[in-house]
């Protein structure tokens, strides 16, 4: 993969500005910091609409990671001493731990699918 002659990131070639001189080896952000490239012509940035559904795919791809701790803890701290349905809630707790990967693996060909259907097109300019 490519690297950044400014930032030093690695990204996809997507991810690059067009160009030769100045423009080579240069990432659409740090085009777009330096002025090299305007706002329209690096149609692979993402606007506040599109970054927001972005981010919003993710958190609901990654949110089960999140909440299987935060009820670990609710029945280690309040539902453990509670009888029967501290019980149940382990049982619970249990199967959900053990499930949250097999449906994160599962759920990740729609991951992928969401996102390249929110991601730009990205036009190869001839010769490249």
């Amino acid at each position: 993969m490519p690297t950044c002659r400014h930032c030093s990131s690695t990204y996809s070639r997507e991810q690059f500005i067009h160009g030769n001189g100045p423009n080579a080896q240069v990432c659409v952000r740090c085009g777009l910091e330096k002025g090299l490239v305007t706002k329209e012509q690096a149609n692979n940035m993402y606007g506040d609409s599109l970054r927001s559904s972005r981010l919003q795919i993710m958190a609901r791809r990654y949110s089960v990671f999140m909440y299987i701790p935060l009820l670990w803890t609710l029945w280690i701290l309040v539902l453990s001493d509670v009888s029967p349905w501290g019980w149940y809630f382990l049982g619970l707790l249990v199967v959900l731990t053990l499930l949250a990967p097999v449906w994160f693996i599962y759920r990740g060909g729609q991951y992928s699918g969401d996102m390249a259907r929110l991601t730009p097109a990205y036009e190869r300019p001839e010769g490249h």
